[in-house]
């Protein structure tokens, strides 16, 4: 893929991430409890869902194990769960949400899940899903985001793409109550797949408010590719319209191709964590996330 030239100059000004998790570790969502740094990941062989801990941002990371030990009943025996997200409710204790293969068999659905602590272990909530619109190709992805105002939300993807590269697969807002799985009105579309680059596919939505207007982070493109990007759109309302940024935000080659296919990423302050390739795993990076004009910069302001 070329990309065009402002790219390649941003590639100059970009410092080069740091891999902070150096094993299969994909697609991170990283939180802060206390003084003490969690991050999450995609099913590997260090469990369901796979747990590190590390006392600053830049780690050392170590990985403790298996924060969801026990599959919920709905899911199928085979297939990795996806895309973990992890937050405190106002009550203190942590939900995570996570996208699994239904049985049957089925796409994959987003469920939900319950612990007291960061650690886990977290035990499944429901009989069943709490999202999951297999005519449009099961959902995955989960985030959360609670805005200023205290109401809370949910970001998802409908997996339109596993049934049809043509199929839209669209970033979807709903509102929950406070404990935060139980939904409240209509969801909305914020984005979807509409551009070249995008191969058909958006993903990985994570949503952070800025003064002056809501950003929005997605990956876009095939994720096993080095087409793979991370992206961002803005909007000054919640609800949108949200405007896609004419770059993408990181590529391969404006990490100066430190890290192939940047994506699946999660934001905490001034750090952005997201996954590349290694051989056939997927690394967790960290980045400094900067701000120009209330939109994102990778490695500093420029």
């Amino acid at each position: 893929m070329t990309w065009p030239l402002p790219l390649l100059l941003t590639a100059v000004l970009m410092a080069a991430p740091e891999a902070v998790i150096a094993t299969d570790f994909p697609d991170p969502d990283v939180i802060q409890a206390g003084s003490t740094f969690y991050a999450y990941s995609t099913s590997s062989s260090a469990g369901v869902i796979p747990v590190a801990d590390a006392p600053s941002a830049t780690g050392p990371w170590t990985v403790r194990g298996d924060a969801l030990p026990v599959k919920p009943s709905w899911a199928a025996d085979e297939g990795g769960f996806w895309a973990p997200d992890v937050s405190r409710r106002a009550d203190g204790r942590y939900l995570m949400y996570f996208a699994a293969p239904i049985r049957e068999p089925g796409p994959r659905c987003i469920g939900a899940a319950l612990s007291d602590g960061p650690l886990g272990p977290f035990r499944p909530l429901g009989d069943g899903p709490l999202v999951c619109d297999t005519d449009e190709g099961g959902d995955i992805d989960p985030a959360s985001f609670t805005d200023t105002d205290g109401r809370r939300y949910l970001l998802y993807k409908n997996d339109g793409n596993a049934l049809d590269p043509k199929k839209p697969t669209i970033i979807w807002l709903q509102e929950v109550r406070a404990d935060g799985v139980t939904l409240v009105g209509p969801r909305r579309e914020l984005i979807r797949n509409d551009r070249e680059d995008e191969a058909g596919i958006i993903e990985a939505p994570v949503l952070v408010k800025r003064p002056t207007q809501y950003v929005l982070f997605y990956a876009g493109g095939a994720y096993r590719s080095n087409g793979y990007f991370t992206g961002y759109a803005v909007s000054p309302s919640l609800t949108g319209p949200f405007t896609k940024a004419s770059q993408p935000l990181m590529t391969t080659l404006t990490l100066g191709e430190a890290v192939q296919g940047p994506g699946g990423a999660d934001v905490l302050g001034d750090h952005i964590f997201f996954h590349g390739w290694v051989g056939e795993a997927r690394w967790t990076y960290r980045a400094d996330l900067g701000w120009a004009n209330d939109r994102p910069v990778v490695g500093g302001s420029p």
